[in-house]
Order: C-alpha cells, then sequence, then structure tokens
C-alpha cells in the first residue's frame, strides 16, 4: 500500500485540531521524516497509529461536548412543560385559583375524594349466596347405604343493613368534600398573604438597597478626608456598623423570598418573575365588615356537620346490625340404600337467635360518638362567634391605624429632605443614620400591621363562610 507524505500531514494535523478541543489530551505531533528513510510498512504503520489516536480523542471531543450539554440541561431554570402547572396568570385572581387546584395538599384530598367514590359502590353489594354440600356412605353390609344433601342458601339482611351501609358511605364522601373545602379556605388565605408579602419584601429590598448605597457614600466621603475629627470618627464607626447590619439583612429577606418562591413554585409552578407584575398593591380603601355574624356556616362548621352526618349514620349502622341476617333457600337430599333411592327436596333455613345481645355496645356507642359531634358544633359556632368578634376588632384597629398614617411616598420626600440638610452640613452624622433607619423600621411595622389587617379581614370572611366567594 502506497501512502503519501501529505496523508500522514493530514492525519497529523487533524490529531492536533482534536486535542485542542479538549484540555485532558495532549499527544505531541510525531516528526515527519522524508519518505525515503522509512520503510513502507513503518508508513503504515505510523498512519494506523494516528487513525486509532484520532478516533479516541474525536469520541473523547464528543463525550466532553455531551456532558458540557448535560450539565447546561442541569441548570435548575424553570422550564414549562417539565411539571403539572397551571397556564401564566393574566391576574391576581387566577393565581389564587390555580392553588387551590394545585396545591399538593388539596391534590391529595382530591385524590381521597376519587378513591371515596367507589364507597358506595362498595356498601350496595349484595352478599353472595353459599352452598353447602354433605355426602356419608358406608361399605360395610352387604348394600350400599349413602345419603347426598345439598343447600343453597341466600341472605337476606334484615334491619336495613344495606341502605344504612350506603348512607354511611355517602356521609363518608360528604366528610371528605367538606375537609377539602376546608382545606381550600385555609390553602386561599396562605397564597393571599404570601403575595402580599412578597411585594413588601421586594419593597423592604429595595428601601435596604437604598440604604445601602448611602452608607457606602457616607462611608467613602468620611474616608475621603485628610483628618478625622472624633465626632466624624465616631459617625464612620456607626456607619459601618449600619452597613454591615444591611448585609445580614439583606440575607434575611433573601431567605424568606425563596421560602414564598418555593410556594408558589409549589402550589403553582410559577416563579416570582412570572407573577411579580400581579402583586396586589396597597390597599387605599379597605373593605367595611359587617358587625352582625352571616348565617352562612365557615367551612369548620360544615366540616363538623359532616361528621356529625357520619356518626349519625353509623348510628343507623349500628342498629341495623342489631337485627340478624336470614338464610333461607332450596335444599335437597338423596338417599340410597341398595336398589332404592329416595329424592326429597325441600327448604333451609338459618335464623341466628339473639339470645346474648342485641348490639347494644355498638349503638351505645355510636349513640355518644353522635353526641360528641353535636356538642362540638355548639362549641365551635360559639368560638368562632368569639373569635370573629376579636378579629373584627384587630381589622378596624389595623385599618384606622393604616389609614391615618403617613404612606411610602410621604415618608421618602420627608427622608429626601432629611438627605438635602446633611449634605449642606446643617445636620449631624446621626440624625441622618437615624433617618435611614428610622425610613426601613417604619416600613417594616406598617408592613406587619397590613399583614394583621388582611389575616383579621380574611379570618372574618372565613367565620362568615364567604372565604371562596370573596375576591382579593
Amino acid at each position: 500500500m502506497k501512502v503519501t507524505q501529505f496523508t500522514i500531514l493530514i492525519l497529523e494535523f487533524s490529531l492536533m485540531a482534536s486535542c485542542s478541543s479538549t484540555s485532558n489530551f495532549k499527544i505531541p505531533i510525531l516528526k515527519i521524516k522524508k519518505r525515503e528513510f522509512m520503510g513502507e510498512s513503518i508508513v503504515n504503520f505510523r498512519v494506523l497509529t494516528l487513525v486509532a489516536f484520532h478516533i479516541f480523542i474525536v469520541r473523547h471531543t464528543f463525550a466532553a461536548v455531551e456532558v458540557r450539554v448535560h450539565e447546561i440541561d442541569n441548570v435548575k431554570v424553570h422550564v414549562h412543560g417539565t411539571h403539572r402547572e397551571c397556564t401564566l396568570p393574566k391576574n391576581k385572581e387566577d393565581i389564587i385559583n390555580c392553588a387551590l387546584i394545585f396545591h399538593p395538599s388539596i391534590r391529595k384530598g382530591e385524590l381521597k375524594r376519587e378513591s371515596f367514590n367507589y364507597l358506595e359502590e362498595k356498601a350496595s353489594q349484595i352478599p353472595n349466596p353459599t352452598l353447602s354440600a354433605r355426602y356419608v356412605g358406608s361399605e360395610d353390609s352387604e348394600e350400599d347405604v349413602s345419603e347426598l344433601e345439598a343447600n343453597l342458601s341466600f341472605s337476606i339482611e334484615l334491619g336495613g343493613k344495606r341502605d344504612s351501609r350506603v348512607g354511611f358511605a355517602r356521609a363518608k364522601i360528604n366528610e371528605v368534600i367538606s375537609s377539602n373545602e376546608s382545606l381550600k379556605a385555609e390553602v386561599k388565605v396562605q397564597t393571599i398573604l404570601n403575595l402580599y408579602r412578597l411585594r413588601q419584601v421586594s419593597d423592604e429590598k429595595r428601601l435596604l438597597s437604598e440604604s445601602a448605597s448611602a452608607f457606602i457614600r457616607v462611608i467613602g466621603e468620611l474616608k475621603k478626608l485628610p483628618r478625622l475629627s472624633p465626632e466624624q470618627e465616631g459617625s464612620l464607626t456607626l456607619f459601618e456598623i449600619a452597613y454591615e447590619e444591611s448585609k445580614i439583612q439583606e440575607s434575611e429577606l433573601f431567605e424568606e423570598e425563596k421560602k414564598l418562591e418555593h410556594f408558589f413554585h409549589v402550589a403553582t409552578g410559577h416563579s416570582i418573575n412570572e407573577i411579580k407584575s400581579f402583586f396586589p398593591k396597597v390597599l387605599k380603601r379597605w373593605p367595611q365588615l359587617n358587625s352582625a355574624k352571616d348565617d352562612k356556616p365557615s367551612p369548620e362548621v360544615k366540616r363538623l356537620n359532616s361528621l356529625a352526618d357520619l356518626a349519625q349514620n353509623e348510628l343507623h349502622v349500628q342498629r341495623s346490625k342489631a337485627w340478624p341476617d336470614l338464610k333461607i333457600g332450596p335444599s335437597i337430599n338423596i338417599e340410597k340404600n341398595g336398589a332404592v333411592e329416595n329424592q326429597m327436596i325441600g327448604l333451609n333455613l338459618q335464623f341466628p337467635i339473639p339470645f346474648f345481645q342485641v348490639n347494644g355496645g355498638g349503638k351505645a356507642l355510636a349513640q355518644s360518638e353522635l353526641s360528641r359531634a353535636k356538642k362540638n358544633i355548639s362549641l365551635t359556632k360559639a368560638e368562632e362567634s368569639h373569635e370573629r368578634f376579636e378579629q373584627l376588632k384587630i381589622y378596624q384597629s389595623a385599618v384606622r391605624i393604616l389609614e391615618s398614617t403617613m404612606g411610602q411616598r410621604e415618608i421618602k420626600a420627608k427622608h429626601n429632605r432629611v438627605a438635602k440638610l446633611y449634605r449642606r452640613g446643617v445636620i449631624s452624622s446621626s440624625n441622618f443614620l437615624n433617618s435611614l433607619n428610622q425610613k426601613l423600621s417604619y416600613l417594616k411595622s406598617r408592613n406587619k400591621r397590613e399583614i394583621t389587617a388582611l389575616k383579621a379581614l380574611w379570618s372574618v370572611h372565613k367565620y362568615d363562610g364567604k372565604i371562596l366567594e370573596e375576591k382579593i
């Protein structure tokens, strides 16, 4: 086989290009000698070696590229379609409605409800008939003697057992539905509060960033001075401590924001960037609440009513068990004594005698559970009535404070005036520092009052039984 020097050059340069594409392999290029100083076998061996190395390097390069692609794919970026999620929201209500469908707790409750749909089918089943047979025979005598008896029994449930089981199954399904509604109420409140809190965290982060920038600016100005007076040295120390504290506060806000983001990612499948344009704004006019409670039951009272209904149906089940089950059906008997055979057809009947008990213990326990369920309803209604009154007072107090105190714009305008006075040298550094700290502290206190008012507002809606109907 004739191999030219040009072929070797191409293979070696191709090998060099492959080696340069990855840092894990560095193979020196073989020095080319003149054709006349090499035998043909040496040239062929050299070509085969280069081809083998070239294939190895190309495969390694492709593997390295594949790894890099996988590393890009493994970056934790929110990609739609990778898990169950709602469509992108168009308003605040879309976010809340999405959470009421996709929140894990609600989905678990729906799965439980779906599985319980078969309870009624199970409860309405009719017992299968029973077939029994008996055969006896003897071959000791001169003639064969045998007897065959067969009985087919059908169970007849007395006392309304089947109807009571169906009623209990329906009550159990209603109890699961009521529990899911109560859970939806809790998820809705949590979603609303988290939406408001995300907006507050965003405002606090922005204000904290402004304060940190002011700290850095003042620290830089003080450090540029050739000589500091004792008061200026004290101011520099205070501003440096305040700046370090702002770093800690920024870390705390970051942690809280990530927790809130995790909630919405789990509940809706959306990231903060996808819902931040729908953060609820600060309410200028808060809703007016009635002093008297509506007659509509709260989700918790509905759940307790379903438990009482379940206990009532359990009592029906226990009462039906006091009645025995009647088993009746045809019977056939064949007697054979030698050449003589007798066939008899009749009726078999089984009826347990309630001699020792009529399920008194089961009925007493069910009656006790029913009484307890009814008392729980009364106690819960009284408790919610008092709690609603307290939450209404808290709501009115918080709203009165929010409406009578200054908003963010007013506070920002006043602080800007203080900053101008500081730059003119009219006020001291400590006053300017107090202004920065007070502005952030005031915003946090106002945000806490806002969350308190929102909690009280939606608690009243919950006690009035309107929480799933009210809009944010």
